[in-house]
């Protein structure tokens, strides 16, 4: 969860350095590896360590540790949909999406934060 709210946080204030990031990633032509080496190890941890399907907050753990193995596995059996995905993607090109997508993580990171430290 504090995960959550850091990289949420650092989406929303910091939303042009994520432009950049994706760009050097999409520069590489190796998106397929670079960006499970940083989303697999959590993802796993999510699904290994938290994989309760309860309706309640923590839900939200379940379905993003499902969502980024799943993103991740993809991504490393079919590489090319890595670099098509950054390329065609006007999202990831967007300092807005990138703030959007923060708060979200940021809410749903400080909630879950919250309640397991309280």
């Amino acid at each position: 969860a504090p995960a959550f709210l850091l990289l949420g946080l650092s989406h929303l204030l910091q939303p042009r350095l994520w432009v950049r990031f994706f760009e050097l990633v999409k520069q590489t032509g190796m998106a397929a590896v670079i960006i499970p080496i940083y989303t697999l190890p959590i993802g796993l941890v999510l699904v290994v360590g938290h994989n309760v399907w309860a309706w309640e907050w923590s839900l939200f753990l379940t379905l993003a540790g499902w969502l980024m193995t799943i993103k991740c596995a993809f991504y490393l059996l079919i590489p090319a949909a890595a670099d098509s995905m950054l390329s065609k993607n006007r999202l990831a090109k967007s300092a807005r999406s990138f703030q959007i997508v923060g708060a979200i993580m940021a809410f749903f990171g400080g909630v879950l934060t919250w309640q397991a430290w309280t």
